[in-house]
């Protein structure tokens, strides 16, 4: 809270050369305290203002451990293009999955926050992935998530769908249709690593 990006980034970076693994960083350092942002956000302990201020320091952290030279490598695996549904505006949960899927070696499409259906559609049809994994939040916004599916679903490519706004369980992920849930990025590359995912009649 003190806004200091240069000693955030210094701690990564440092947790980095001191052998913290690169997910373990994302994950359960700079993606646990954003849940605290946010929960001192909702319980109106911090503003808007900082909120913002804390979010965007923390996706340069995001940054910082995602181009270390001991992070970065060439893809081994397939393609997965990653986005928020229309509408969403917290990105830093799908940006952590991203980074995650490059550490396991998939080549990453990260797409970011609010994606229409047709500018997505109009990406696969570009470049083919393996999968689309799309975030929510936001219940508000499941309706949007729904189209997103259906429009991935077909053009032939599976939709794999995680964040709160799924419920608890994923229950709303089924009755929407998606292909796949995950609770959090580690179960949603562990689902990918499992093998592809089947994929949709177009």
């Amino acid at each position: 809270m003190a806004f200091d990006e240069a000693a955030t980034v210094g701690t990564v970076l440092r947790a980095l050369e001191d052998g913290m693994a690169a997910e373990d960083l994302l994950l359960d350092v700079i993606a646990s305290v954003q849940g605290r942002v946010g929960r001192e956000w909702a319980a109106n302990s911090i503003t808007v203002a900082q909120e913002h201020a804390a979010t965007a320091i923390n996706d340069r952290a995001v940054a910082a451990v995602a181009l270390h030279p001991s992070v970065h490598k060439e893809p081994t695996r397939g393609r997965v293009t990653v986005a928020c549904v229309d509408g969403e505006w917290h990105a830093l949960p799908a940006r952590l999955l991203a980074e995650v899927l490059r550490i396991r070696g998939w080549r990453v499409d990260y797409l970011g926050a609010q994606v229409t259906a047709p500018h997505l559609v109009a990406h696969l049809h570009r470049t083919g992935p393996d999968a689309v994994a799309l975030s929510g939040s936001l219940a508000t916004r499941l309706p949007a998530a729904h189209a997103t599916i259906t429009a991935c679903q077909a053009v032939g490519t599976p939709v794999i769908v995680g964040g709160a706004a799924f419920g608890p369980g994923g229950r709303y992920a089924r009755l929407l249709g998606a292909d796949s849930w995950a609770p959090d990025a580690r179960a949603a590359a562990d689902e990918l690593a499992c093998g592809p995912l089947p994929r949709p009649r177009p």
